[in-house]
């Protein structure tokens, strides 16, 4: 027998799970919060601006109502986009339950550095919530390609009964305990691949992708850490995995962000944009953070003054090439 699973957020990672989650004969609710967005879903059964071609079966129900939406589940997994987090948790608390709850959204609020976790714990104070972050890039989720994630949380029991729901032939999920690292990994990983992007863009090779990935993961680790993550879990499908999806997929926004930087320009491609690109907020997010903590980021740094100093890519570039020699 399946469970009622209220999806708040209609992206293309909400819709790809709540396919997924339909699939595995579970009762799917979808919430939409922006009225014009769901009268369009509920007209055309697809999200024409964040994923065009992937109808929603009638089975999977659509509602603008929140209350609804939360009342009417067991599960509550929330995709919004990090911006909105606070808002729709604020909203939520009125309605909740007492139902486990799964972040999916990635991302660090932008004027208090703070995980989607951490802002949830400040409106509800149970600990039957996890996070989700791995490889899963939409797209290639809805084909039904094989891939892997990871769920972490406080309580063992909540991160296997998240595991147990979601688990298929199709997706593999791995369980953990360090919230704080796939919470890190999955929210930094969009800073280095707007910087892989960019390499993309100038069409600059393999080496140097490698070596900016490397380089990239050890800032990850960096301050992931100092933060309070294991490093393991930078080493495995929330920090590494979700990181080379992540640099190398076509379906990324936030590495053809960067490419569009170098091609076409940071403003015309943003003008274009019809997805939310969370790796813009994220690096102001983790620039403030590192200048606070004093730690040094030189990738993040130099990402962060293209994005909003407008400084020349290959100039950044030449800069951390010739930086002062060290140890690795």
């Amino acid at each position: 027998m399946g469970k009622k699973i209220g999806i708040l957020g209609s992206g293309g990672w909400g819709i790809s799970l709540a396919l997924l989650l339909n699939k595995l004969k579970n009762k799917v609710f979808l919430w939409e919060p922006l009225k014009e967005n769901y009268e369009i879903l509920i007209k055309k059964r697809e999200n024409i601006n964040y994923f065009k071609g992937i109808r929603i079966p009638k089975i999977i129900e659509i509602s603008n109502s929140l209350e609804e939406t939360v009342l009417n589940s067991e599960i509550l997994i929330i995709v919004v986009r990090s911006s909105f987090f606070r808002d729709t948790i604020k909203k939520l608390k009125l309605y909740y339950q007492n139902q486990p709850i799964l972040i999916g959204t990635k991302g660090l609020e932008l004027n208090t550095g703070k995980r989607m976790s951490e802002i949830l714990k400040e409106f509800i104070k149970n600990d039957s919530y996890a996070v989700l972050s791995g490889p899963t890039i939409a797209k290639e989720v809805v084909k039904g390609y094989p891939t892997a994630a990871v769920v972490a949380s406080n309580n063992k029991n909540i991160s296997e009964f998240f595991q147990r729901i979601i688990s298929c032939e199709n997706f593999r999920i791995y369980s953990s305990k360090d919230i704080i690292g796939v919470e890190v990994g999955g929210a930094f990983k969009n800073i280095i691949a707007i910087g892989a992007g960019i390499i993309d863009g100038l069409k600059l090779g393999i080496n140097t992708k490698s070596s900016y990935l490397t380089r990239g993961l050890n800032e990850m680790i960096k301050i992931g850490t100092f933060l309070g993550g294991e490093e393991k879990t930078f080493r495995g499908l929330s920090g590494m995995g979700d990181l080379i999806t992540t640099s190398f997929s076509k379906y990324s926004r936030n590495r053809s962000f960067g490419e569009g930087i170098v091609k076409i320009g940071k403003e015309k491609y943003l003008k274009n944009a019809k997805m939310v690109i969370e790796g813009i907020p994220t690096t102001r997010a983790f620039y403030k953070l590192s200048k606070k903590l004093d730690i040094e980021l030189p990738i993040t740094e130099a990402i962060y003054r293209i994005i909003y100093k407008n400084s020349d890519v290959r100039k950044e570039i030449k800069k951390l090439m010739l930086r002062e020699l060290k140890k690795e």
